[in-house]
């Protein structure tokens, strides 16, 4: 490791661990060629073996500025096309500096990991930006992303990761493979595009309902939503949905058939 020492405010916990770094990129697959962007460089851990899978080009954003000095370096020394961005991910237009959807690889901070998630899947003018994601979560979080109706983890998160994508967990990973050691352990999720899906609805207004539906999660529906739809259980009808349904209760397919009943309805 570097003599720099992690910061608590970027919520810095370096990924060291060689044999996770090799896993995460063998679950990856091909990425000769591809084009490719690091959310989080850090000391470079990860950076160096995107390197040695030969993408296309590879950005790396790094907001910490001590850290900057020392991936500068990495990338420089490299035969890939790199380019280094020394900002805030949630403030940058990182999709300016790709001809092409990359694939993207980040060891979140744990606490602005769902911000970002929500900046990936959720692009302000629909268009599929993105090909795969890889993006490690605390366990938690990631267990909530793919969750299934009927379960405790199941909620505003899961209808939003996989609405637009299909997630899936691919990698436990131990919290004495980072540096410093987090309290709990971390996951792998991979995020493939559901682009060909979610733009045949009106995504804007899906995360609503599903945001007032999971403000009352007890709540049946019909309650939590009919001060902002006339109608509710007629719609709820069309849609398939029992009348006294909970959100947890209710699948991805259903929450987008309500989504479509309740947009033809106001329309």
């Amino acid at each position: 490791m570097h003599e720099i020492a992690p910061k608590k405010k970027f919520g810095q916990n370096f990924l060291t661990d060689q044999s996770v770094i090799e896993r995460i990129i063998s679950i990856a697959g091909q990425l000769e060629n591809k084009s490719i962007l690091e959310i989080g460089g850090g000391s470079g851990n990860l950076t160096k073996h995107l390197i040695k899978a030969k993408p296309k080009n590879l950005i790396v954003v790094e907001i910490d500025k001590d850290y900057v000095e020392i991936l500068s370096k990495i990338l420089q020394s490299s035969s890939v096309k790199t380019t280094l961005i020394s900002e805030d991910i949630l403030e940058t237009d990182i999709y300016r500096y790709f001809s092409e959807p990359p694939v993207i690889f980040g060891n979140l901070p744990y606490n602005i990991s769902t911000k970002i998630l929500a900046k990936l899947l959720a692009p302000s003018n629909d268009k599929n930006k993105w090909e795969k994601l890889f993006l490690m979560f605390q366990l938690e979080v990631a267990n909530r992303i793919v969750a299934k109706p009927n379960t405790k983890q199941y909620g505003r998160l899961s209808l939003f990761s996989q609405f637009y994508s299909f997630p899936s967990l691919e990698l436990q990973i131990p919290k004495t493979s980072f540096f410093p050691i987090p309290k709990v352990e971390s996951a792998l999720v991979k995020f493939q595009s559901n682009y060909k899906y979610y733009h045949k609805h009106n995504s804007a207004l899906f995360r609503d309902i599903i945001k007032k539906s999971f403000q009352g999660r007890r709540k049946m529906i019909k309650n939590t939503l009919k001060t902002s739809y006339k109608n509710i259980i007629e719609l709820m009808a069309i849609s398939d949905i029992p009348e006294n349904s909970r959100p947890e209760n209710i699948t991805l397919q259903q929450f987008c058939h309500l989504t479509d009943a309740i947009d033809k309805s106001i329309t």
